[in-house]
């Protein structure tokens, strides 16, 4: 799992994208706060995309760490899930490829995401 550290959208993996990702048969992984080794920060990331099966992007504030390791992820040919809660997060290099985008005006958004992600999840190539 990809995605920025800082709330509001640092507290979305705990209580929506764990769940999300356990739920489709997987260990969420999030570097930081799962990954506790010492050396090169990039290298444990490097390692960690490198083990992942999928990753999952939330894209939400266009985080510059978050797409340097979507990068890193297509460059090794791992499978994405993108999810922004709007389209101008997406890159437009990415604008082709399906994405789950999510309202924070809609009371049910957070539960609607942690049912779509397993979803992308299991189709992803």
């Amino acid at each position: 799992m990809t995605m920025p550290f800082a709330d509001p959208i640092g507290s979305y993996y705990q209580s929506i994208y764990q769940a999300a990702i356990e739920k489709a048969g997987m260990r969420a992984v999030r570097a930081g706060t799962d990954i506790f080794a010492t050396g090169k920060v990039i290298d444990q990331i490097w390692n960690g995309i490198n083990a992942a099966k999928v990753l999952v992007a939330e894209l939400t504030t266009r985080n510059p760490n978050v797409y340097y390791e979507l990068g890193l992820a297509h460059a090794l040919g791992k499978p994405v899930v993108l999810i922004p809660s709007n389209e101008e997060d997406v890159p437009f290099a990415l604008q082709h490829t399906r994405a789950i985008h999510y309202d924070l005006n809609d009371p049910f958004w957070g539960e609607k995401l942690t049912n779509k992600v397993p979803e992308h999840i299991s189709s992803s190539p």
